[in-house]
């Protein structure tokens, strides 16, 4: 019975290969005809530049699952991933998401309209500080 599952779990590590393998085929086909931009991937929406955090959280998934499957068919069942790696993995996703979270925080919704209500605040308080010095100066 431990042949059969063996062999089960080689087959089913091979199907999960070969769909990955096909995922990753796609993507890349995609990125080679335009349609899909490397820069999007890997840059901030708002400012177009580079970010770290994104770059970290991709290269570090690729490398645990390409390790996981390389592991799990070197030993013809799925292996069990330790705990400090996942902790490693949800490091560098929570990174990635309090970037996110700061970015939105600095460049939302929210901060453009604390931004505009100041600016509506300083350009009323100039209008009255015209206005009062108007009265001031008209006999």
């Amino acid at each position: 019975m431990n042949g059969s599952w063996s062999t089960l779990a080689y087959f089913g590590a091979t199907a999960l290969v070969i769909v990955i393998l096909g995922i990753a085929a796609v993507f890349l086909y995609l990125v080679v005809v335009n349609r899909i931009e490397v820069k999007d991937i890997l840059a901030e929406p708002e400012s177009g530049k580079a970010s770290l955090s994104r770059l970290q959280f991709l290269i570090f998934t690729f490398v645990i699952a390409g390790l996981f499957l390389l592991l799990s068919i070197e030993a013809g069942t799925f292996v069990t991933i330790p705990e400090s790696v996942l902790w490693l993995l949800g490091l560098s996703g929570g990174s990635y998401t309090l970037s996110k979270g700061i970015a939105a925080q600095t460049h939302g919704p929210a901060a453009r309209a604390s931004a505009n209500a100041s600016a509506a605040q300083a350009a009323a308080a100039a209008a009255v500080a015209a206005a009062a010095a108007q009265s001031t100066t008209t006999p």
